[in-house]
């Protein structure tokens, strides 16, 4: 079910605000972040960050004014350990959130597919003369691989039990490895295909 969790940003400036929803969506688009208690975290994050931001500004507030008057006051101790604080607050909440770890999965995730694609190019391109068709005896699907003499019939890499599925390709999802819409591009369908699918196949012994 979707959760309609919104961004509130209590404490932040109209201009903080702003920016913090858009920032929070990037991040629960991008990492898939749904529950409730990691959007509620996702929302302290967002939040936190804008703290950066306005701390930033006032170093560089204090900056100029240093640059005008010699007789400026450099950065104080207390805002810098303040920036420190919150930056370490910000790391653990991306650990806690798993984001370091979720990116490094992506990566490796996003070069599988790229192997998979390239493979499949690969695939297709040797076997230009194919036909699909469902098999009589079992009804799943088969590909009919053209031969001079004759034709070979094989295992559709691209379907199960009469479904368009590809099975390599939503372990590397339910793994986190690659994102639902990479799946749907690779199989060239609908995001909401993939969950209905899932709900369809049995899990293998």
């Amino acid at each position: 079910m979707e959760n309609n969790y919104k961004f509130t940003g209590t404490g932040l400036t109209t201009v903080e605000k702003r920016w913090g929803v858009k920032r929070f969506k990037e991040y629960q688009e991008n990492y898939h972040i749904d529950s409730l208690s990691d959007l509620q975290l996702l929302e302290e994050l967002v939040f936190r960050e804008a703290i950066q931001e306005r701390y930033k500004s006032k170093i560089e507030k204090l900056e100029n004014a240093t640059k005008k008057n010699e007789n400026g006051e450099i950065v104080p101790k207390h805002i810098l350990y303040a920036l420190d604080e919150n930056l370490k607050n910000i790391i653990e909440v991306k650990t806690r959130l798993g984001l370091f770890n979720q990116n490094q999965e992506q990566n490796e995730g996003f070069k599988a597919l790229q192997t998979l694609q390239k493979k499949f190019e690969i695939w297709m391109e040797e076997n230009q003369g194919s036909r699909e068709l469902k098999c009589p005896h079992c009804k799943e699907m088969i590909l009919l691989k053209i031969r001079i003499d004759k034709w070979d019939a094989i295992k559709h890499p691209f379907f199960k039990d009469k479904l368009l599925s590809n099975e390599h390709l939503l372990k590397l999802y339910k793994e986190n490895k690659i994102t639902k819409e990479d799946v749907a591009k690779v199989l060239n369908c609908s995001p909401d295909y993939i969950d209905w699918i899932i709900s369809k196949i049995k899990p293998s012994n």
